[in-house]
């Protein structure tokens, strides 16, 4: 599966990170299975109903342990606590058969960032879903003060041999072999932002 993504670092009035906003566009393979069966309206339209169950189903999945919203925090490599994410909404592009999710991952304490950073990692361990943050824009700060910035790092670029041994394993498969689980770990998308 493969995703067009979006982050968005939102902050408060007292200058502290309060969440990260996401929209994950699905390639149109995934959004063609999705609604294949799927009671369409005119000119191939899902209803508001439809939208927000498979809101709701997937979030209870991607809240699921291995994946956690496949999106961790830290602060100095220590992990920092969501709090229960909301706002999510489905929406179906009908001329390009797109599936969008976006929701609001919310921390469960609000925090200030210093220059030693908070590094945001979005990524699936899993190795079934691709991230790319290549249009512009992809990642940015709402309400930042003006001494924030961020920075984006995409994942490392993996050899020839490694890429064939993930590329071998069954689609059926619902975990990754031992001995490639800590590459895919690797394989991180990494949003940082850090405050002078």
């Amino acid at each position: 599966m493969w995703i067009d993504a979006r982050a968005r670092l939102a902050f408060d009035g007292q200058g502290r990170i309060t969440a990260i906003k996401q929209d994950w566009k699905f390639d149109e393979m995934f959004g063609v299975y999705t609604t294949q069966g799927l009671e369409k309206g005119p000119g191939g339209s899902l209803s508001a109903d439809t939208l927000q169950g498979m809101a709701k189903d997937w979030m209870q999945a991607l809240g699921e342990p291995i994946s956690h919203y496949f999106t961790q925090a830290s602060v100095n490599g220590q992990p920092l606590t969501f709090a229960e994410p909301r706002d999510a909404v489905v929406s179906w592009d009908t001329k390009s058969q797109r599936l969008t999710l976006s929701f609001t991952l919310p921390f469960a304490q609000p925090l200030v960032p210093d220059k030693q950073g908070v590094q945001f990692d979005i990524y699936d361990p899993t190795y079934f879903v691709a991230y790319a943050f290549d249009a512009p824009g992809a990642v940015s700060m709402i309400d930042a003060p003006e001494h924030c910035r961020s920075s984006y790092r995409p994942p490392r670029e993996l050899d020839w041999q490694t890429m064939q041994q993930l590329a071998s394993i069954p689609a059926e498969a619902e975990t990754v072999p031992d001995e490639l689980l800590a590459i895919t770990k690797g394989l991180t998308h990494r949003i940082e932002v850090t405050c002078k």
